[in-house]
């Protein structure tokens, strides 16, 4: 069934605040840190303290290291669906990847059907899950690994820390800029719970495609939402 008849339903409530909280520790991680590696920056040493900075990034840290385990717990249907879609990587798949770039040059090319997630999306995915499981070993091997593990090893994790904590900004930017630019609807999806059923239909005709055949929605309403958009 179709909230009021245009949109379609697509995350859980609980899913789409585990995803901000983890979003929004990730940036404060990222904004604590900035004074260690740019002097650019260390105004914010000189606002807070260097002291307090720290508190916070341990602070946020903690928040960044629950959240998933929170998630997993109390949005199951939601991080079920994200990884079962994310290792379930085919051919359309592949085909939306080498495609999709030419959609940021104004161009539409004609693109097979995508399931919950297009292609795009579960790379991204198993990168965040990749580089989340990075940043908390790494992160926690500095924290706690005091006297407890080799210091040779601790002196590797910090540059592999501040590696995985670039790359992961830099596919936070990509991420905003997709969800906020070029498909808002993805960002409604995100803070809404739902997505127009016209989105839908052209971004994720698969999932449209399952959800029609489960009777959750049916193609009549479907199609009467994409004629009145």
């Amino acid at each position: 069934m179709l909230i009021d008849n245009r949109y379609v339903p697509r995350h859980q409530k609980m899913f789409m605040l585990c995803h901000w909280l983890n979003g929004i520790s990730f940036l404060m991680l990222f904004l604590t840190a900035l004074p260690l590696y740019a002097d650019t920056f260390l105004f914010i040493y000189n606002i807070f303290g260097a002291k307090t900075l720290q508190y916070l990034h341990r602070f946020f840290a903690v928040i960044f290291i629950v959240t998933p385990i929170i998630g997993l717990l109390s949005a199951r249907e939601g991080y079920g669906t994200l990884f079962k879609q994310a290792f379930s990587f085919g051919s359309d798949d592949l085909i939306f990847l080498l495609k999709f770039p030419l959609t940021l040059f104004g161009m539409h090319p004609n693109m097979p059907k995508q399931g919950f997630y297009n292609g795009g999306e579960k790379i991204n995915i198993l990168l965040q899950a990749f580089l989340w499981l990075v940043l908390v070993v790494s992160g926690l091997i500095m924290w706690v690994g005091n006297g407890v593990i080799d210091n040779s090893i601790r002196a590797w994790m910090i540059p592999i820390h501040s590696i995985a904590a670039g790359l992961g900004f830099a596919a936070a930017l990509a991420h905003i800029y997709l969800a906020v630019v070029q498909n808002p609807q993805s960002l409604r999806g995100m803070t809404d719970g739902f997505i127009h059923a016209d989105y839908a239909v052209h971004h994720h005709g698969a999932w449209v495609d399952e959800l029609i055949k489960k009777g959750v929605v049916t193609k009549k309403e479907i199609d009467a939402a994409r004629k009145a958009a």
